[in-house]
C-alpha cells in the first residue's frame, strides 16, 4: 500500500506548504484549506465514510460528475443488473500507464481507481412504500447525469493496491443525493420498475456486501479468492465514446492519445465484441458477447461455477471444433447440480428448442435456487431472453448446423 499511502502523503505535504506560506505573511486569518485537484485513492482498508473524500465522483444534488482525471468508458455489451444505468470511469496514477493487452483485462497499474455509479430513471410509482423507477437498456455516455431526470443508488469502487492485487467496496447514495455513504454490509432497496407497457413490477434491488463481490469477481480463483475487473477488456473497449466537448473517438486510440497506454501501436487485428441489442449483428455473436459479460466470470474453467462445466466464455460459445468442445458450452450437457424444478428441461443448451433449454429457464426466472446470474439480478431481462431464445431456436441451421440432443 505504500504507492496509495504515497499519493495521500503527496496531498497533505502540499496542504502543510500552503498553510506554512500563509503563516508566514503579517495576515493573521487562518489559512483556507485547498481541495486535491485529483482523486485521492485509498487503501479499501481505510476507506472513508464518504464518497466525496475520493475526489473522483462527487455531485451538488443537481448533477452528479467525474473528476476531469476520471477518464469515463462503457462496453460494447455490459452486465445486466435489474435494468440499472451504470456509469463507468477510472483514475491512473499521474506518471502511470496501463499495459494493453488482448488477454483478459487491460493489466491497470498499481494505484487504480475503477469506478461504477449505478442509478435509474425517475418515474412515477403505484406504491408509496417502494422508489420508483423508470426501465431503460442503454446508458448514456458522457461525465454527468442530471439528477432532475434519475436517481442514484451506489457507486463501486476498486482499486489495484501496491501489492498488485485489488480489492473493492461500495457507497450508497444519500437521499439528498449530495454524497454516497460507505456500505459494506450490503443493503436492500425495494423499488418499483416502471415501463411505457405493462404493469409496474415491485423488486428488491440489492447492494452487495463484500463477499457477493467476491463471488463474481473472483474469475480465477473459485470465487474465494483474489478479485479482478471483468468488463474492461480490449474487446468490451474497442468502440466508440461520445467524450463531449466535439470529442467522439474509439476508446483504445483515446488511450492512447493521453499517453496513458504502454504496448498499443495500432486497432489492427485488436478484437472487438458485437453489442448485443445490434439487431443487424449475427445473432450468434450477439448470444455470444452477451453471455460472455454476464455469465463467464463464473462459468469458466478457474470461475465460482467451474465445477459445474458449463463454460460460457467468449472463446468457448459457439466452438464445433469437437464434440467435447460444444459440450463445454452446453449444447446436450446434462447440468452436475440442477434439481429440474421445471419439468421438461435436461440439457443446458438443446439447439432448436429453447423451451427445454436450462440455460434459458435460468435465465428466465427469478426463483430462488433456479434464478442465473445467482447474485445482481431480481428481475427477468426480457430483451436479452428473447435474443438467446432466437439463438437456441436456429442453432439446427446453417452455420451452426448443430442437431437436437437425444429426447
Amino acid at each position: 500500500m505504500q504507492l496509495i499511502r504515497t499519493i495521500k502523503l503527496g496531498l497533505g505535504t502540499a496542504f502543510c506548504a500552503l498553510v506554512l506560506a500563509a503563516c508566514g505573511g503579517s495576515d493573521d486569518s487562518p489559512a483556507v484549506p485547498v481541495a486535491p485537484a485529483g482523486p485521492v485513492v485509498f487503501p479499501v482498508a481505510e476507506a472513508p465514510p464518504k464518497l466525496s473524500q475520493w475526489n473522483a465522483v462527487r455531485s451538488d444534488g443537481n448533477t452528479m460528475s467525474h473528476n476531469t482525471a476520471v477518464v469515463p468508458y462503457d462496453l460494447s455489451s455490459a452486465l445486466f443488473t435489474d435494468y440499472a444505468l451504470k456509469m463507468r470511469g477510472f483514475y491512473v496514477p499521474a506518471g502511470k500507464q496501463i499495459t494493453y493487452t488482448t488477454t483478459g483485462t487491460l493489466d491497470f497499474p498499481v494505484g487504480t481507481a475503477i469506478y461504477k455509479t449505478f442509478y435509474f430513471p425517475k418515474a412515477a410509482g403505484t406504491d408509496p412504500n417502494l422508489v420508483p423507477v423508470g426501465k431503460a437498456t442503454t446508458s448514456p455516455q458522457g461525465s454527468t447525469i442530471n439528477l432532475a431526470t434519475h436517481r442514484l443508488i451506489e457507486t463501486r469502487i476498486i482499486v489495484r493496491e501496491a501489492n498488485g492485487q485489488w480489492t473493492g467496496t461500495t457507497y450508497v447514495w444519500d437521499a439528498d443525493q449530495k454524497d454516497a455513504s460507505l456500505n459494506t454490509a450490503g443493503k436492500y432497496v425495494e423499488m418499483e420498475l416502471i415501463s411505457a407497457a405493462g404493469a409496474p413490477e415491485p423488486f428488491t434491488y440489492v447492494v452487495p456486501n463484500a463477499q457477493t463481490c467476491q463471488k463474481c469477481h473472483a474469475t480465477e480463483t473459485g470465487g474465494g479468492g483474489e478479485v479482478l475487473p471483468i468488463g474492461p477488456k480490449v474487446r468490451n473497449m474497442n468502440k466508440d465514446y461520445d467524450y463531449g466537448g466535439g470529442v467522439k473517438t474509439n476508446q483504445i486510440t483515446h488511450l492512447n492519445d493521453l499517453k496513458l497506454l504502454s504496448g498499443f501501436t495500432s486497432l489492427a487485428g485488436a478484437p472487438s465484441s458485437v453489442d448485443w441489442t445490434d439487431a443487424s449483428k449475427p445473432i450468434g455473436d450477439r448470444a455470444r458477447a452477451y453471455l460472455d459479460v454476464n455469465c463467464a466470470h463464473c462459468h469458466n474453467g478457474k470461475g465460482n461455477a467451474s465445477q459445474s462445466g458449463l463454460k460460457l466464455t467468449y472463446e468457448d460459445i459457439g466452438s464445433t471444433a469437437t464434440a467435447a468442445a460444444t459440450i463445454q458450452w452446453g449444447v446436450c450437457k446434462k447440468p452436475l447440480a440442477y434439481s429440474l424444478t421445471a419439468p421438461g428441461y435436461k440439457y443446458d443448451v438443446n439447439p432448436g428448442s429453447p423451451q427445454s433449454s436450462i440455460l434459458l429457464y435460468r435465465m428466465n426466472t427469478t426463483m430462488t435456487g433456479d434464478i442465473m446470474p445467482v447474485v445482481g439480478r431480481q428481475t427477468i431481462h426480457t430483451e436479452a431472453t428473447s435474443m438467446v431464445g432466437d439463438w437456441i431456436r436456429q442453432l439446427t441451421s446453417a452455420p451452426s448446423s448443430l442437431v437436437a440432443c437425444p429426447p
